[in-house]
């Protein structure tokens, strides 16, 4: 998310849930997330503590299908899409230590975390620089900005995430209102984009009702993938890996 003026409309966060059954039938819904404010609220949790939450709950994703499978599914596209990036940015995160406590967004924000920094780690492989990661989430507080600095990780105002969006950039961001989505590619088609499909769009408004060019461009420019999920576990549902493959025209 992003920090909106008076004369703009909120942004927020937009939760895609598929129904069961085929694609012919019933679309989509979209359920709107608007949280409270758009500002962070103070810190309840020490340094420590959001060390150990991460350190518990990342563990536990990474012994898990969702992260078995996502790392065999890296290696196979590797070989065939030859991904350049220099920088990776993660949107909209969340904050790991939410004003009401909620142990599922700060679960989800902590599984989002291991995985772009899986995916950091894993293109750092075939990386012959040092690929910068960077955090634009305006909800984050005092104690997890100096966490995400401890691990060696940079947080930036926005629209500052935007602006550094180039070919050579991953772009990270699960669950995302489309306007976010809009912002993130608006300037360059980036070398990796992880977030919600134009197809996962196009099933809930109907090819007919979506005026949405630059996303649909980057949908034709790029393979994707299905990010992996465990079962029962909604962190990544609708959640597409686009790799581009073409350069932008």
């Amino acid at each position: 998310m992003s920090l909106t003026t008076e004369d703009e409309p909120p942004e927020v966060w937009v939760k895609v849930h598929r129904r069961k059954g085929r694609r012919c039938q019933k679309k989509p819904t979209l359920t709107v997330s608007v949280p409270s404010t758009l500002l962070p609220s103070p810190a309840s949790l020490s340094l420590e503590q959001v060390k150990q939450d991460y350190d518990r709950i990342a563990g536990q994703w990474k012994s898990s299908s969702s992260f078995t499978q996502l790392q065999d599914l890296l290696s196979s596209y590797a070989a065939s899409v030859n991904v350049n990036v220099a920088t990776a940015i993660c949107f909209g995160l969340g904050t790991f230590d939410p004003p009401d406590g909620a142990w599922e967004q700060k679960r989800k924000a902590h599984i989002q975390l291991a995985a772009f920094l899986s995916i950091v780690e894993h293109l750092q492989t075939q990386a012959s620089h040092q690929i910068r990661c960077l955090f634009q989430e305006p909800i984050l507080n005092s104690v997890d900005k100096v966490f995400i600095e401890s691990l060696g990780h940079e947080v930036v105002e926005s629209p500052a995430g935007f602006q550094l969006v180039d070919p050579k950039t991953l772009a990270f961001g699960v669950h995302l209102y489309r306007d976010i989505y809009s912002q993130v590619i608006a300037t360059h088609i980036p070398a990796m984009f992880i977030g919600t499909s134009y197809g996962t769009w196009e099933d809930s408004h109907g090819p007919e009702n979506l005026d949405w060019t630059r996303m649909k461009q980057l949908d034709q420019l790029c393979v994707k993938a299905k990010f992996p999920e465990n079962q029962a576990d909604t962190t990544f549902s609708s959640t597409t890996i686009h790799w581009r493959f073409r350069d932008e025209s």
